[in-house]
């Protein structure tokens, strides 16, 4: 039996909320703030990753879909798709629920771009569109935020989505409708097991599994350690970060440990994020390697010569099992992990052009009559400290 622990997201998230601006193109950042490689991050940019859907992180962030091992290199052989959609101009709604939590995703409203439009032109965002969310008990009209337009948000807090429901998305503006639903995700429940697929240098290796702390830490703690630096008072299991040809040379590298995933209903994917909550440069995990060049990307580099990577690092995935190795961490240090089911209209919406090779494919949409995603996920959450090898070199 799978581990379920009482939902603390929801009260936390209520109480914690943090404004997000959206690209038409789907990107979203936080002002004011950068996304990796900085030091002093603190909870704001914890409740960016808790509170947006993680489909819309920004495009700088390392997000890359894994299918199968053999799926990644059958796509990059792949001609990229080259018909191009008839631009017509359309609202265009980003929105997102959580299962288990009040509506605390900010929905953006705005008028579409054409290709050589520049984003963020203020005239683009609609500030009095009438943006109602519709259930089978109860509508919820979600007003707009004072001083940003184009964005809208219940600050009451009053309304939990509930999983396994139907929401259903209404949105009008002068002579503009769109509608949308999404059917909320299963309830998730995750566990670390013992994997015994592993093999080095022609002998068997066995991943162990680690405690992950389920019901020891709450969000609340943890912006709080976020905010201090001080992460003793946090429940987490340590492991080794090891280098060499059986553990950091690609996809099927001997990972750390391993989490299996479990929801009643398919979701539509399964999303990995590993966020390294004390991401100075100092705790960077340098590898200029061949191998880390091609899996993780090259390494930034600051105005000081320090080397850092993107944080947090998010996956796409299909399997049963996650194998939590080497490409799911680029710093040391204690690190959030969120396991997210998503629906299927977050799925659809990547698969028009998964790797975004073409700027002129639109994604799937579920917007009928505009563009944009409605949207929503289930998740589970845990700690995890990821250690350097005392041993290397000796």
């Amino acid at each position: 039996m799978l581990n379920r622990r009482s939902n603390t997201f929801g009260s936390w998230l209520s109480r914690h909320f943090v404004y997000l601006h959206v690209r038409q193109a789907g990107g979203i950042f936080l002002p004011g703030r950068l996304p990796a490689g900085k030091a002093g991050q603190t909870g704001a940019t914890l409740r960016l990753i808790l509170a947006c859907p993680a489909s819309l992180l920004p495009k700088g962030w390392q997000v890359r879909s894994l299918l199968l091992f053999w799926g990644f290199w059958f796509f990059l052989s792949c001609e990229p798709p080259v018909d191009n959609e008839i631009y017509e101009e359309k609202l265009v709604v980003f929105g997102n629920l959580v299962a288990n939590s009040p509506i605390v995703d900010t929905l953006f409203v705005s008028m579409s771009y054409t290709i050589d439009d520049p984003h963020e032109v203020e005239e683009k965002w609609v500030k009095d569109a009438i943006v109602t969310i519709i259930s089978e008990e109860d509508t919820f009209v979600i007003p707009p935020v004072s001083g940003r337009v184009g964005r809208y948000l219940d600050t009451t807090y009053s309304y939990i989505i509930q999983p396994n429901r139907r929401y259903e998305l209404d949105v009008t503006w002068n002579d503009y409708h769109v509608t949308s639903s999404t059917f909320l995700p299963d309830e998730i429940q995750i566990e670390s097991v013992e994997s015994t697929v592993w093999e080095c240098e022609g002998e068997s290796v066995v991943v162990s599994p680690i405690d992950l702390h389920l019901d020891e830490n709450n969000l609340f703690d943890i912006e709080i350690a976020m905010d201090t630096g001080i992460f003793t008072n946090l429940g987490m299991d340590t492991v080794i970060y090891r280098e060499g040809p059986c553990y950091t040379t690609s996809f099927a590298s001997v990972p750390m440990f391993v989490v299996k995933w479990e929801t009643e209903v398919e979701p539509g994917m399964i999303r990995a994020i590993s966020f390294a909550m004390d991401n100075n440069v100092t705790s960077s995990i340098v590898d200029t390697s061949f191998s880390a060049n091609t899996f993780k990307g090259p390494m930034n580099v600051n105005e000081n010569g320090d080397y850092w990577r993107i944080n947090p690092v998010v996956w796409n995935l299909s399997q049963p099992e996650i194998h939590f190795g080497w490409l799911f961490f680029n710093y040391y240090g204690p690190h959030l992990i969120l396991i997210q089911a998503t629906d299927h209209a977050f799925s659809d919406y990547f698969q028009g052009d998964p790797f975004r090779q073409n700027q002129f494919i639109l994604p799937n949409s579920n917007i009928e009559g505009g563009y944009g995603l409605f949207s929503s996920v289930s998740m589970q959450y845990f700690l995890v400290y990821v250690a350097q090898d005392e041993t290397e070199g000796q």
